[in-house]
């Protein structure tokens, strides 16, 4: 009884063995499937080009030209409003025109200007108002003949915009480190565009000022002065 008791202890023994190997064995290989079917299925998603991180690789350009197109959209909706204002005598975000504008009327209105200056090659007086962003020239009866723009947007405004969207200037200057552009936008009116002067680092600079000029109003008869064209 003893003897059979050992041999059948032995024998499930050696059964339990073999079915722990069989079933580890069995456990591993569908842990390995498992991962192949992962890996297989991560390469699936690689080879269509839609892995998390592909898209993200891929998006950054995506976004940045989208982000260059708004901006792009942005500066020529600006370049608009400035050639339809300046038809007008106008520059933008400014009610007063060239013409028809009495400095005193601003002054009425704005205060006194921050600071008044006559500027002898310009052919005026130059009253600056910082708050509003804007610069007045009038002659010696207070008439202004000149509004110049300093808004901000302005600087983000290059060079070859506005040659692409005005043309090829009428008027073209290069002094004290600047480049001076023009064009006649009416019989009356014409605009001049301000930038730093071109370099082979900077070829294509942006904006820092514009002004609409109204020339007949820096004619001095009197002193038989033909006054400014640009």
């Amino acid at each position: 009884m003893r003897l059979f008791n050992r041999k059948t202890i032995v024998k499930f023994s050696i059964a339990l063995s073999l079915l722990f190997i069989v079933g580890c064995s069995s456990q591993n290989k569908t842990s390995n499937n498992s991962v192949n079917k992962n890996k297989n299925q991560a390469n699936k998603v690689n080879s269509n080009g839609s892995s998390s991180n592909y898209a993200l690789k891929n998006n950054v350009p995506e976004s940045s030209e989208k982000q260059k197109n708004q901006n792009n959209a942005l500066q020529n909706e600006l370049l608009e409003s400035i050639k339809k204002f300046a038809v007008q005598g106008k520059i933008i975000n400014c009610e007063y025109p060239v013409k028809t504008t009495n400095v005193y009327s601003v002054e009425e209105k704005w205060g006194k200007a921050d600071s008044s200056n006559w500027v002898t090659s310009a052919k005026g007086m130059y009253s600056t108002y910082l708050k509003h962003s804007v610069i007045f020239g009038s002659n010696k009866g207070a008439q202004v003949f000149e509004v110049r723009s300093l808004d901000s947007k302005l600087n983000k405004i290059s060079l070859s915009m506005v040659k692409e969207k005005f043309g090829v200037p009428e008027h073209k200057v290069l002094a004290n480190g600047e480049e001076i552009i023009g064009y006649v936008v009416s019989k009356e009116f014409k605009i001049l565009f301000v930038f730093p002067k071109p370099t082979k680092n900077v070829p294509n600079p942006f904006m820092r000022h514009y002004s609409v000029l109204y020339p007949a109003a820096t004619v001095n008869s009197m002193a038989n002065d033909s006054g400014r064209q640009w």
